[in-house]
């Protein structure tokens, strides 16, 4: 759980001062995460994830439930954004009641490094 909220976060420190997150545990192991990736003002960005070997069980619903519910009662706003072909993400924001607010476009840009061809 540590890496994957140092992807995103400077400290640990920073996220339990700022963040908000859940995990669901299976045998002492985090098999689901839902956390704020990034907060602007009242703003929470949802990043979830859930190990393959426990994907399909609904977890993933569950813990973001937990996560959104926590933003609601303290005031802050969920903000889910995912890509149009991650279907699962999609399901479950919409299973929580989210709805698609506005669509944008992505590029993606690869840099080469000295020496290399294209």
């Amino acid at each position: 759980m540590v890496s994957k909220l140092s992807l995103f976060w400077s400290s640990i420190e920073s996220f339990f001062e700022k963040g908000i997150g859940y995990v669901i545990m299976y045998k002492n192991e985090v098999v689901s995460i839902c956390f704020s990736g990034f907060v602007s003002e009242n703003t929470h960005a949802v990043d979830i994830e859930t190990t393959k070997e426990h994907r399909g069980k609904k977890l993933a619903q569950k813990v973001a439930h937990a996560f959104v519910q926590d933003c609601l009662a303290n005031g802050k706003t969920p903000y889910w954004d995912c890509m149009e072909e991650n279907t699962p993400s999609t399901v479950i924001a919409e299973s929580l009641g989210f709805v698609n607010v506005f669509n944008y476009i992505v590029y993606d840009y690869q840099f080469l490094s000295e020496g290399q061809e294209e």
